[in-house]
């Protein structure tokens, strides 16, 4: 079926499409199919072998390099973060190959799309066997994650030419995503003169509706209902709403493919609040950039991206400060945060800690800011404001003066990834705690998320869980018991026994479940992790664990899971994003 769409395609309607650029991309070409070897060879260590020749009969032998695999180019070499060149060591290329398309997306962990980014971007040498298309799923997988950014550079590496279909689809959305719409239309072509792709397709009717080459779109949009491609009903909606000028009314984001949104954001289909709250990471992130759109709608986006884990702090605090406010507005923020809601709100707040040049009145308004975002968007929402605020609360000097503020940078900084900054404020919160009951509250409900990141260099006899679970029964009767399963769990990972005290507590009451926690873990995943990390294989091991931690990452993974992939990450050296994938969980069910 596909061949005939391409043969008609180019027969009928798309040829002047298609061939327009063609003698340009392909001088492009020339170039881009060249494939970057960025990974350091040393005098034994080559990537594909090298076959020696003699080629003037003199006795002089050279040496020329196999060419390096599309599956093995990368855009991060060992020096660059990436995990290096034996990533892949010993592992079956088929398994790898299958596992693959599993990595989940928009998981909110940051450690996660961290491990994930390196794991996709790295240059290693290609496990043994049929992988099928190694280098198109992780093209896509980027994509998932919120990292189409990174999709150029993985392209450039493994050379144009080496792209399947799902890497042409990717190459596209990728474009789609960045808003570079002229380029992904040429990417469209290119997809469709060298294969068959009934996105590609799709793309190239999409230009040439904007373009308002309405008759050869609508040819192009007929060929695929005679030859029977499947397509998403959403696409027929958009596609006449780019015909009669009307705005499409969507009712859901969830799983909209990049061709999609950009449909919807040139019919100008309305991104409101609802709408976002379906949309996927990447889908997330595209429409915080789109610069378009209205600020708060971005805003919105942006805020979800980051809680998602598919945006960092420092791009929504780049992004709130395009925010216009007078000079009254920002000096009275806090007095204004309580009837500005939304998004600008937390814009006001933020531009007023930035410029704030006093450490009170920054920390005050970084605490308006924190719990602005917590009354709004609960959990989700403090977590974007503690990534947002990270950098401004590390600039500010503990002191007695800012004791008030203890608990609201302690607990930012843990929900960060940065216990050590948050560390720096936690004897001011312990002190206020002899006398403050607020303070006490938050030292008894932080302490075990300290014991995880820092393990015993804050040393307990025994007391500090037991006053964790007498303020958390009071406070939380019907969770207590599932956040001490989870704190069980994660400390016996990390060799901790603090909290072996509350054995019988944990054991004799039961844990209220929710439908979500009645979903089993797959056990077949964590055995399989537990092989590759007892054998070594690195590469394996990490896809393993992001698949086990699964699409709500460590905040909803049950705690055997936890426990098996803290475990193994620790044994495989990398201790530190171990106890950051703790922090994340207990942050998550102890908060």
């Amino acid at each position: 079926m596909t061949v005939l769409i391409r043969e008609r395609l180019l027969a009928l309607g798309f040829a002047g499409l298609i061939t327009v650029g063609v003698q340009a991309a392909q001088a492009q070409n020339d170039v881009d199919n060249q494939p970057l070897v960025i990974i350091p060879l040393g005098d034994s260590e080559v990537l594909g072998g090298a076959a020696s020749t003699d080629t003037s009969g003199s006795g002089l032998v050279v040496e020329s390099l196999a060419p390096v695999s599309a599956d093995a180019a990368g855009s991060l070499d060992a020096a660059a973060g990436g995990f290096g060149v034996d990533l892949w060591r010993d592992s079956d290329g088929q398994l790898i190959g299958v596992l693959l398309p599993r990595i989940p997306g928009g998981t909110g962990s940051q450690v996660m799309t961290d491990l994930g980014r390196r794991l996709l971007l790295s240059a290693a040498r290609a496990p043994e066997g049929e992988t099928g298309d190694l280098l198109g799923w992780r093209i896509d997988r980027l994509i998932a994650l919120g990292l189409q950014n990174d999709v150029p550079d993985l392209i450039t590496s493994a050379g144009q030419q080496a792209l399947t279909p799902l890497g042409h689809k990717g190459r596209i959305d990728a474009l789609l995503l960045a808003g570079e719409q002229e380029r992904a239309c040429q990417a469209a072509r290119d997809a469709v003169v060298t294969g068959d792709d009934v996105n590609a397709a799709l793309t190239l009717i999409y230009c040439q509706r904007v373009a308002g080459q309405d008759a050869a779109a609508d040819l192009g949009l007929q060929i695929l209902r005679d030859t029977g491609a499947e397509f998403d009903e959403r696409f027929l909606a958009l596609d006449q709403s780019l015909v009669s000028g009307q705005p499409a009314s969507l009712e859901t984001l969830e799983d909209a493919s990049p061709l999609l949104l950009a449909m919807a954001l040139s019919g100008g289909t309305r991104m409101s609040p609802d709408l976002l709250a379906s949309a996927p990471a990447p889908v997330l992130r595209a429409v915080a950039v789109h610069d378009a759109l209205p600020l708060e709608t971005r805003l919105t986006a942006a805020e979800a991206a980051v809680a998602a884990g598919a945006m960092t702090g420092e791009e929504l605090g780049a992004l709130y400060g395009t925010a216009a406010f007078s000079a009254d507005q920002i000096t009275n923020a806090l007095a204004r945060a309580d009837t500005t809601t939304g998004p600008l709100g937390r814009a006001l707040l933020f531009q007023a800690a930035s410029q704030q040049g006093l450490p009170a009145g920054k920390a005050e308004a970084l605490a308006g800011l924190l719990r602005h975002a917590a009354g709004e968007g609960g959990q989700k929402g403090f977590l974007a404001a503690a990534r947002v605020s990270a950098p401004l609360i590390v600039s500010l000097t503990p002191g007695t003066e800012l004791s008030w503020f203890s608990g609201d940078a302690s607990m930012a900084m843990l929900a960060a990834g940065m216990p050590e900054a948050g560390a720096r404020w936690w004897p001011l919160l312990e002190d206020r705690a002899r006398n403050d009951a607020v303070a006490a509250a938050q030292v008894a409900a932080l302490w075990p998320m300290f014991r995880l990141a820092f393990g015993e260099q804050l040393p307990d006899d025994g007391t500090r869980m037991r006053s964790w679970w007498d303020a958390s029964a009071r406070i939380a009767p019907d969770r207590v018991a599932r956040q001490a399963e989870i704190y069980l769990a994660l400390l016996a990972a990390l060799d901790d026994r603090a909290a072996q005290a509350l054995m019988v507590e944990a054991l004799a009451t039961p844990p209220v479940l929710d439908a979500a926690d009645e979903e089993t873990s797959d056990s077949g995943v964590l055995l399989a992790f537990e092989v590759a990390v007892d054998e070594g294989r690195l590469g394996e091991a990490v896809l393993l664990a992001l698949i086990a931690l699964g699409p709500d990452g460590p905040a909803g993974a049950d705690p055997i899971v936890l426990r098996t992939v803290v475990r193994g990450l620790k044994q495989l050296d990398l201790g530190r994003e171990a106890r950051l994938i703790a922090l994340e969980a207990a942050f998550a069910n102890g908060t």
